[in-house]
C-alpha cells in the first residue's frame, strides 16, 4: 500500500498580491491552422487552441509552418517572415521559424508579459476546451495527438535550464471518491461537451499513484499523485523573447485593426498568431470566450506540488502561486468575456484554500 503521511510544505494564506483574468480562444472545431491568401500574400493562421495554448504551442507551430512552405516546396531558411502575435503560439512558431532559417519579425500590439498567455494557469493540458466531441473534424484526433507529442518532446528540452522554465512537479488529485468513480462524475458533469483527448497519449503520463484512505494527510478519502509539467511563465516567456532578439529576431509593437492593415508588412509570409484577438481582427465569431481568473499568492521556495480539489485548483509555481476557481467545472467561463477581476471569487478561492489547510 502507498503511504503518504508527511505534510506537505504549507502555504501561508496571506490576501492575494493580484488578481489576473485570461480569455481563453475557444472553437468548437479546434483550433484554426489554415492557409489562405490575402492580396499577394500568404497568410497561414494558428490560433482558438481554448485553454492547450502553450501545451500545444510546439506541435501547432510545426503544423503552421509546415503547411506555409509544403505548397512551395521550398524551405523558411533565408525568407523574411511576419509572426503577428507574440502570445505563447506567436513565440514558439517565431523561434520555430527561426531554429529554421527564416528572418522573422513579430508584430505585436502588447510585450509578451501583457498578453494573455502570459495570464495561464501554467500546467500542461493539451486537451482542455481544446474542441467540441460533436463538432471535431473526423482528422481532428490524429493531428491533436500528433501537436501534443511535438509539443510534449520540446518542452522536454527546457527541462534542464538554469532558470526552470519548465519543470515536473507532483501533483495531487483529491476526492472523496474512488479514483474511477470521481473521474466517471468529472466527465458527466460537463454540460459543454468538451472533447477528452488524452487517453490517446497515455504512453506520455508519469504513472499515477494512489492513496486509499487513511493513506495520505489530506481531507478527503482519496488521494492520486501524478508528475505534472509545468510551465513557469514568467521565466518561460523571458527565455523564448531573449533567445529570439538575441538571435537576430525582431520585435516591433503594432495594432492591427483590419485585415487589409496586414497588406502594409513588407514581408509575403504571415503567420496570424493573435488567438482571443483573431475574433475581432477577422470578425471570426468562432472564437468563443471562456474566461478564467488566477488569484495569485507570493512564490514559497518550499512549495513545489499543485492540488486539484473539487473546484479548486491550486499550482504552485517558481513565479507566484495560482488559486483558481472553476465552481462549473470546464464549463466555468464559457461564453463570458469579461476580463474584469472579480475578488468575490477570488476571496471564495481563498476560502477553499484555507479548507484545504484547515485554517481559519
Amino acid at each position: 500500500m502507498q503511504l503518504l503521511m508527511q505534510p506537505l510544505a504549507s502555504i501561508h494564506p496571506g490576501p492575494p498580491s493580484h488578481i489576473t483574468v485570461c480569455t481563453r480562444p475557444f472553437r468548437a472545431q479546434g483550433p484554426r491552422i489554415e492557409a489562405e491568401r490575402l492580396g499577394s500574400k500568404l497568410l497561414v493562421h494558428n490560433y482558438g487552441h481554448g485553454g492547450s495554448g502553450w501545451s500545444l504551442s510546439w506541435g501547432s507551430a510545426t503544423a503552421a509552418m509546415q503547411l506555409a512552405f509544403a505548397d512551395t516546396g521550398t524551405s523558411p531558411a533565408g525568407r523574411p517572415v511576419a509572426v503577428i502575435g507574440c502570445g505563447a503560439l506567436g513565440l514558439t512558431l517565431a523561434t520555430l521559424l527561426q531554429q529554421a532559417g527564416a528572418h522573422v519579425t513579430i508584430y505585436a500590439r502588447d510585450q509578451p508579459q501583457q498578453t494573455r498567455s502570459f495570464r495561464a494557469t501554467g500546467a500542461w493540458t493539451p486537451d482542455s476546451r481544446v474542441a467540441l466531441a460533436k463538432s471535431l473534424p473526423s482528422t481532428f484526433a490524429h493531428h491533436w495527438q500528433h501537436m501534443a507529442r511535438i509539443s510534449w518532446h520540446r518542452y522536454a528540452q527546457y527541462l534542464a535550464k538554469p532558470s526552470h522554465p519548465v519543470e515536473f512537479t507532483p501533483r495531487y488529485i483529491l476526492s472523496d471518491l474512488p479514483p474511477d468513480e470521481a473521474e466517471a462524475a468529472y466527465l458527466a458533469a460537463d454540460p459543454i461537451g468538451f472533447a477528452h483527448l488524452r487517453p490517446a497519449i497515455a504512453d506520455l503520463h508519469p504513472e499515477l499513484q494512489d492513496f486509499p484512505p487513511g493513506t495520505h494527510p489530506f481531507p478527503t478519502r482519496y488521494a492520486r499523485r501524478v508528475p505534472q509539467l509545468t510551465f513557469n511563465i514568467t521565466q518561460l516567456v523571458h527565455l523564448l523573447t531573449t533567445d529570439f532578439l538575441q538571435a537576430g529576431g525582431h520585435l516591433e509593437t503594432r495594432t492591427f485593426l483590419t485585415p487589409a492593415d496586414l497588406l502594409q508588412l513588407p514581408q509575403p509570409t504571415l503567420f496570424n498568431c493573435t488567438g482571443y484577438g483573431a475574433r475581432a481582427l477577422f470578425a471570426d465569431e468562432s472564437i468563443i470566450p471562456v474566461r478564467g481568473q488566477i488569484a495569485w499568492l507570493p512564490p514559497q521556495p518550499t512549495c513545489n506540488y499543485s492540488i486539484l480539489r473539487g473546484p479548486l485548483n491550486l499550482v504552485c509555481r517558481r513565479d507566484g502561486i495560482v488559486l483558481q476557481l472553476s465552481a462549473q467545472g470546464e464549463a466555468t467561463g464559457y461564453q463570458d468575456p469579461n476580463e474584469l477581476p472579480d475578488p468575490h471569487e477570488a476571496e471564495q478561492a481563498l476560502r477553499h484554500f484555507r479548507y484545504l489547510y484547515k485554517q481559519p
